[in-house]
């Protein structure tokens, strides 16, 4: 297992979770001890000069980690960022506020043609 080597400021990826349910953003490094323990803006947990987490409370947590990102990391998490937020979006979508051009507008979006008229 490699080092992380980092700064205060620096980006790193932070993971938690397994494939069907895995969490990925992009964090900043607010402090790093002179052992090596990192703490991100995320949350208040500490990880370790590897990019584990230290300390988890019991044993059906799961265990964040940090590594350093690479430029399709920063590009997966940019385009889920964009999916979940259209979806987010759309989650909100009232009908009582939804008027006739802008629902013609989604299905032309999501039909990828001219809607019916």
């Amino acid at each position: 297992m490699e080092e992380i080597k980092v700064n205060v400021g620096d980006k790193l990826l932070y993971s938690r979770g397994y494939s069907y349910n895995r969490v990925e953003k992009i964090v900043t490094v607010t402090k790093v001890t002179p052992t090596g323990r990192i703490r991100i803006d995320y949350n208040d947990e500490q990880y370790d000069k590897f990019g584990n987490e230290i300390g988890k409370k019991d044993r059906w947590s799961c265990r964040s980690s940090l590594s350093i990102p690479t430029e399709e990391d920063f590009e997966r998490i940019k385009k889920n960022y964009a999916i979940n937020k259209a979806l987010h979006i759309i989650g909100k979508i009232n009908r009582n506020n939804l008027d006739y051009d802008k629902a013609l507008r989604i299905i032309k979006i999501f039909e990828e043609r001219e809607p019916i008229e």
